[in-house]
């Protein structure tokens, strides 16, 4: 069967145009053997794809990861049953933790199912079938998980030929342990007969796929979610060419697409530069390390406005490194906690509602080790020249709070600082605070006294004496930290914290602190000392 479908599927493509290409490595493309249908992780560090370069010559999925620079050279999976999975047929999550394919039950046992096997450390897990409705009594191919986990994307084919398989595409919402909605067809506005391969981008909105044309053969198409439906679908002219295009990977931005290529000798891998108007919506993309992860740890974010939940996933001890895929046009409340005693959080806000392009960070984080003296930052904000919380405060002082409780025998010395203060006698909306204060004036040195005070002044020359007087003026500033400290204690005092369990001081002016990006923008930082 595997050499039926390689030969109905795999036709000889020519050059794709248009469209900046360059071949993988020889440690990836071999030349004595041919590669096809690679998919990669969101990092773009793992790599999976068939290769017939074998001690038998029949195609295996191979696997490779890149170390800096290089690729390592693919070996083929380790996983039972290799030999029933389709040409193609098989993703890797966004993570690469999971592997999620299509396979029958045995040699011309039933029709194909999509299985999921977990990666142990170098080893996998048995594969699990989640069974109905995921699965039904036709063939399910060409899975491929959404970024966030909570999608799985698919088609569903009557029958296995490649020309005339009637295949649709669906997409399942995934509900827990074994467990998935009913299935439900996506609707995509192009006249074709089968629809195959499809691969949603980490911004949840857009969907490459292949559609048989009417030469008999694939092309690639994209289309965007817009609300409920699937926009008109575009046809990827700078991939397609006069053969069966089918099978394309991608990575977390979007901005590179996998694919394989005839050439001289065979097929081989390339990645080709994706033109803009076919990315996705730009993503941040947040690769991280806890560097001192105690045990299992907690990472999530969230939408500050509407309280969608962006990303979750359970860190343990043995996998410290993570990555989450953000779209754009959200406020983010991100944090990473645990249960462990004598561990505080890590949180930090993320305002994703003006980028100009997807980003990538990698980041090493430290959870706080809670020990007295030490100083911790709160990722606790205020709205501009004000002492009322911004968006996101709250979420911050409820982590605080239950922190807090897990640690009754400590008292929290919380301090406001502020990078600057200025003062200044004329009023600004940037110096929202007043104080007065009394200076003296010398009336000799000032030439533009009233002009009643000067005529009085040479008709009585013992009227000013030459001596000087006291006068109040209005200072205005912008020192909000004792202000802010009050807001905090009102808040903590409100939801029933004790008193004698914390201390809250606004302490002016500190340039000696380290502040943030986003501290330094909004000119505050919050801190706590352990007691």
């Amino acid at each position: 069967m595997q050499k039926i479908l390689i030969g109905l599927l795999i036709l000889c493509f020519t050059t794709v145009a248009m469209a900046q290409k360059r071949k993988l490595p020889a440690t990836l493309s071999n030349w004595d053997g041919n590669e096809y249908a690679p998919k990669l992780t969101a990092d773009g560090r793992t790599i999976i794809y068939m290769s017939d370069y074998t001690d038998s010559g029949d195609p295996e999925i191979f696997m490779s990861s890149a170390t800096g620079t290089s690729w390592e050279r693919g070996m083929p999976i380790q996983i039972p049953n290799k030999d029933m999975i389709p040409f193609g047929s098989y993703n890797l999550s966004y993570e690469g933790d999971q592997l999620i394919y299509s396979s029958r039950k045995g040699p011309n046992i039933g029709g194909y199912d999509i299985l999921f096997q977990q990666k142990k450390g170098s080893n996998w897990a048995p594969a699990i079938n989640h069974g109905k409705p995921l699965n039904s009594p036709l063939h399910e191919m060409d899975p491929t998980l959404s970024a966030d986990g909570k999608t799985l994307y698919f088609s569903r084919c009557e029958t296995l030929d490649p020309v005339d398989g009637n295949c649709k595409l669906f997409s399942a919402e995934y509900l827990g342990d074994v467990y998935w909605k009913e299935p439900q067809e996506i609707q995509i506005d192009l006249a074709s007969s089968s629809f195959v391969n499809p691969v949603i981008l980490p911004d949840n909105k857009t969907i490459y796929f292949a559609a048989l044309n009417s030469n008999g053969n694939y092309d690639f198409y994209m289309s965007r979610k817009e609300n409920d439906s699937w926009s008109k679908a575009v046809p990827m002219d700078f991939l397609n060419t006069s053969a069966h295009d089918r099978y394309i990977g991608v990575t977390a931005l979007g901005d590179v697409a996998y694919i394989h290529e005839k050439g001289e000798r065979g097929y081989d891998l390339y990645m080709v530069k994706v033109p803009e108007e076919f990315q996705p919506a730009k993503v941040y993309y947040l690769e991280g390390t806890v560097t001192n992860l105690p045990a299992k740890a907690l990472v999530k974010a969230t939408d500050l406005e509407s309280g969608e939940e962006l990303a979750r996933l359970i860190l343990g001890s043995d996998e410290k490194t993570f990555g989450i895929y953000l779209p754009e046009n959200h406020q983010v409340d991100f944090y990473i906690e645990t249960k462990e005693q004598g561990f505080g959080y890590y949180s930090e806000f993320l305002n994703l509602d003006s980028m100009q392009s997807s980003k990538k960070v990698v980041k090493d984080i430290t959870l706080p080790t809670l020990q007295r003296g030490e100083l911790f930052p709160i990722s606790i904000r205020f709205k501009d020249y004000t002492s009322d919380f911004a968006i996101g405060a709250e979420e911050e002082l409820a982590r605080l709070i239950t922190l807090m409780k897990q640690n009754r025998g400590f008292e929290f010395k919380m301090e406001i600082y502020q990078q600057s203060i200025t003062e200044s006698e004329q009023y600004a909306d940037s110096l929202p605070e007043i104080r007065y204060d009394t200076v003296l004036v010398d009336y000799n040195q000032i030439d533009t006294l009233a002009t009643e005070t000067s005529i009085q002044s040479e008709v009585d020359s013992t009227a000013l004496e030459e001596k000087p007087t006291t006068e109040i003026v209005s200072i205005y500033h912008n020192d909000l930290t004792q202000k802010r400290a009050d807001a905090i204690k009102a808040y903590l005092l409100d939801k029933g914290v004790p008193e004698d369990m914390f201390s809250v001081s606004g302490m002016g002016e500190s340039r000696e602190l380290d502040y943030s990006d986003i501290e330094e923008a909004k000119n505050s930082k919050v801190v706590f000392r352990l007691e």
